[in-house]
């Protein structure tokens, strides 16, 4: 399409903790863009270097809490080389580089759920090197001592904390709608997206262990 893209075609997953990454939902992004350039950051990547927010790190990796290391991590690595993180869990459907037309200082995040989580939206997902808002994160969780992160990351670190921290950089913050990436929510009965809009990937929550969603297992 003629649309301006916005941001660098650099395309990473995160993958850390103990167990083995979910390839086969992993390599369909790979797949449907190939003129991008595509890494994994691995868990020993996350240990061989420092980090600024590395005392979080450290608490959320000990107690195996790696969506808050993931989250923690996360918003370092945008906020240095931007471009964009998708989820590991899920699986692309289309191409995703018309989404990306905000102006360049935009961050770009994606609404969990409308009707079922009003507000929640998923941690960054894209912007470019040296974002304000990444910046912001990193700089504001940096004051927390380790005592102060909750056993739930999406308290601490993830939508939850976001919900309330995001709304003052509403003017430099893209949210796409849930149906774009997550066109069905986790909980038990939700129906499966079925409006005019475009769905460019499907989240599999492969992580949360709800028996009735694809399973990890089902990615490897």
């Amino acid at each position: 399409s003629g649309d301006i893209m916005n941001i660098e075609k650099k395309m990473t997953h995160i993958w850390i903790g103990p167990k083995a990454p979910p390839l086969k939902w992993m390599n369909t992004w790979k797949e449907k863009h190939p003129d991008w350039e595509y890494s994994i950051f691995t868990d020993e990547m996350l240990k061989a270097r420092k980090w600024k927010n590395q005392h979080l790190i450290d608490k959320y990796y000990n107690m195996q809490k790696f969506a808050g290391a993931h989250d923690l991590i996360r918003y370092e690595l945008i906020l240095e080389r931007g471009g964009f993180w998708p989820s590991a869990d899920s699986v692309c459907l289309h191409r995703i580089d018309d989404l990306f037309s905000s102006p360049a200082d935009h961050a770009y995040t994606v609404y969990e759920s409308e009707k079922a989580k009003p507000g929640f939206v998923s941690p960054i997902l894209a912007a470019n090197p040296g974002n304000i808002i990444c910046e912001a994160l990193v700089n504001h969780l940096n004051k927390l001592d380790p005592s102060q992160l909750s056993a739930h990351p999406f308290i601490s670190t993830g939508n939850q904390f976001l919900s309330r921290f995001l709304p003052q950089f509403s003017d430099k913050l893209t949210i796409w709608p849930s149906y774009t990436l997550i066109p069905q929510w986790y909980a038990n009965g939700s129906k499966y997206y079925d409006g005019p809009g475009k769905v460019y990937a499907e989240q599999y929550w492969g992580s949360t262990g709800f028996s009735h969603l694809k399973g990890y297992d089902e990615g490897r």
